[in-house]
């Protein structure tokens, strides 16, 4: 095994039992052994680990659907990527709606200067 990739809360068991286990069977032959480890941590909505049996399980089209692609991708970004847990909150996808709607009628403002400005000067004759 190359790499294996597992959340943070099985460090404690199967992770640590699977080292074992191919060191006890391979015991002569490390080359058989686990190369690398790698680790994620949880998933939070709204600061609580995101979980089916707790109901709040977030889907990506369901995410999209409520708070619009662009706003989803701006909340997943800001969510983290430290050794912190990542923490969807519902409060960044709605501010990042607000945002996105700002810098929208922004750049409609400063396009519709554009073309005032283009027919004012008449750049192209």
């Amino acid at each position: 095994m190359d790499l294996r990739c597992s959340g943070k809360d099985l460090i404690k068991n199967h992770l640590t039992m699977s080292l074992f286990v191919h060191a006890a069977i391979w015991e002569n032959q490390p080359e058989k052994w686990p190369k690398g480890f790698y680790c994620n941590g949880w998933i939070l909505v709204d600061g609580v680990k995101m979980s089916k049996s707790l109901g709040n399980f977030l889907q990506i089209s369901d995410v999209c659907r409520d708070y619009g692609a662009d706003a989803s991708r701006l909340t997943c970004a800001s969510a983290g990527d430290t050794l912190d847990d990542a923490n969807f909150t519902t409060d960044n996808a709605n501010t990042a709606i607000l945002q996105l709607s700002t810098i929208e009628m922004y750049y409609a403002k400063v396009a519709e200067h554009f073309h005032t400005y283009r027919e004012a000067t008449d750049v192209d004759k």
